[in-house]
């Protein structure tokens, strides 16, 4: 139940069941989040196995990001770009928050979308390049267990609904989302892998101090904000580990 629930929230998957979750169940699904991420990854994973057979690594490449950004139906993309937004055009945590709750997007929003989505392009085409795809399932993972470590480990800003997805994440559900992100790290990469958690985490912690002390907290934009940058820093530590010739 929570595991589709989360699928069903955070993809664009017809994903059957009620129309409407409680705040409670939607933060309960939270302990599923790195294995939604897993699901993207396996797709990411089959798309690249795919397209690299009538295609060039290029095309491959912007097509997995296609395939990827719809996956999300762009929802973090769009936190993104709103949380950029607000950090980058107020100049009091009250008029920020104002600023990520106005839909229309503005150029601090526009550059931030513009780098993560050019930064996965060169980073997928570098590692399908190289034949390393199979490492790509782990980076939707990392992704979507920083956004639960941000939610269950600081304080939550304004009245939307990561404050009321927050409530109802505690720690069963962080240690259950935790253990996930680490067997699947350690899956596949090993020691490196568990290596690479850390550096979420501590990525994850500086995102989440920042927001505190910009925002007054975490929002659900912040949330996909972090999970967008995670998986582009993912990207770049797993192409460095491959040039550097570690498995």
């Amino acid at each position: 139940m929570g595991f589709f629930l989360a699928l069903r929230f955070l993809s664009i998957l017809p994903i059957p069941g009620k129309a409407g979750a409680t705040d409670r169940q939607l933060g309960r699904s939270t302990a599923w989040y790195p294995l939604v991420g897993a699901a993207a990854g396996g797709l990411l994973y089959g798309c690249a196995c795919l397209f690299t057979r009538p295609w060039s690594v290029l095309p491959a490449a912007f097509l997995c990001l296609v395939v990827w950004t719809l996956f999300t139906r762009g929802l973090h993309l769009d936190g993104l770009a709103d949380t950029f937004d607000g950090l980058g055009g107020g100049a009091s945590p009250e008029r920020r928050l104002a600023i990520m709750k106005d839909s229309r997007i503005g150029v601090f929003g526009v550059i931030a979308v513009g780098i993560v989505l050019i930064g996965k392009f060169a980073l997928l085409a570098e590692l399908i390049g190289v034949y390393r795809v199979r490492e790509l399932i782990l980076v939707p993972v990392l992704g979507r267990w920083a956004m639960l470590m941000l939610i269950y480990s600081f304080p939550a800003a304004g009245g939307g609904l990561g404050r009321r997805i927050k409530r109802h994440c505690g720690l069963p559900q962080f240690l259950f989302g935790t253990l996930t992100a680490a067997a699947c790290t350690w899956l596949l990469l090993g020691p490196w892998g568990l290596l690479l958690l850390a550096a979420v985490a501590l990525f994850g912690s500086l995102a989440g101090w920042t927001f505190r002390r910009k925002l007054g907290g975490c929002t659900g934009d912040s949330y996909g904000a972090v999970c967008e940058i995670a998986e582009v820093l993912c990207l770049a530590a797993v192409a460095l580990l491959v040039h550097l010739g570690m498995p």
